[in-house]
């Protein structure tokens, strides 16, 4: 057994009972993941549940059980979507079923995602970069008769140099997230 001793800096702290402990922990691990990858989880979890519904299988997630989802479910969505379903999926389920991330670990269900990658996956699509035509028609739509238009401005001619294509000068449509 570990004494503590008599002269530990350690402060004086009453201990909790074991309901306490449960329910702090609990608590805690509601808050482990952030709200809208909690929604996200428990809408690709509702995808799974109506999968297994419509071809009555058991809720259970097995090997083929998944392989089957990956397939079915690719050929309506994206198959790297399906692959964060796929996550989604297993942690709303390993409480219920602890073996559900070694399932989707499995050779035949990241083959099976792999292969459907490789059909249904679609090119990447992406919008035209901004060039200095675009921002000279900016600075004329936008005259410096406001403070809004100044910022705005400034702003866009300084994002434009320093941080081309990348994300950080826009604001996210969802402020929730």
């Amino acid at each position: 057994m570990i004494s503590i001793s008599a002269t530990s800096r350690q402060p004086s702290r009453e201990p909790w009972t074991m309901d306490r402990l449960v329910r702090a922990r609990a608590n805690a691990l509601r808050h482990a993941i952030d709200s809208s990858t909690s929604l996200s989880y428990s809408s690709h979890l509702q995808s799974y549940l109506t999968f297994c519904k419509l071809h009555d299988f058991s809720i259970e997630p097995t090997i083929d059980t998944l392989s089957f989802y990956v397939v079915y479910m690719s050929h309506h969505i994206k198959p790297s979507s399906v692959e964060t379903y796929l996550s989604g999926i297993c942690h709303e389920l390993q409480s219920l079923y602890p073996n559900v991330c070694s399932a989707r670990k499995h050779y035949l269900v990241t083959r099976t995602l792999a292969g459907c990658k490789r059909l249904y996956n679609s090119p990447v699509v992406r919008k035209a970069p901004l060039d200095v035509d675009h921002i000279w028609h900016a600075l004329s739509y936008y005259p410096p008769t406001s403070h809004d238009n100044r910022l705005f401005c400034a702003l866009l001619v300084s994002s434009f140099g320093a941080l081309y294509r990348l994300g950080e000068i826009i604001w996210p449509d969802n402020t929730n997230t």
